[in-house]
């Protein structure tokens, strides 16, 4: 199934819901994060999806930006992004895949 690229922008500063691979382990939460569209440098109209998970607490008092996690999203993955948004409210939700990016 193709991507409509003007909905894949309109998703660019949404929220998402990330959720750990393994939700049984008690060490494991799910962290919201912010999904980041863009044009690829390299090849204008080609869009790159990516989820950033920010870590405002790893900041200082000396200018010390805060940390950011970044996970590509692979086509598949901005599949299963759209179609956890089952009610169509903009309230999205994206599974960590087993062995893969662990939050930290």
């Amino acid at each position: 199934m193709d991507i409509n690229l003007e909905e894949l922008r309109n998703l660019d500063g949404r929220n998402v819901l990330v959720k750990p691979a393994r939700p049984e382990d008690p060490n494991s939460v799910g962290m919201r994060g912010t999904l980041r569209i863009h044009d690829l440098p390299t090849n204008q109209g080609v869009l790159e999806a990516e989820i950033v998970i920010s870590y405002p607490e790893l900041s200082d008092v000396n200018g010390r930006e805060a940390h950011e996690e970044i996970i590509p999203l692979s086509h598949v993955d901005v599949m299963n992004l759209l179609a956890s948004d089952t009610h169509h409210t903009g309230a999205y939700e994206f599974t960590l895949s087993e062995g893969g990016k662990t939050l930290e």
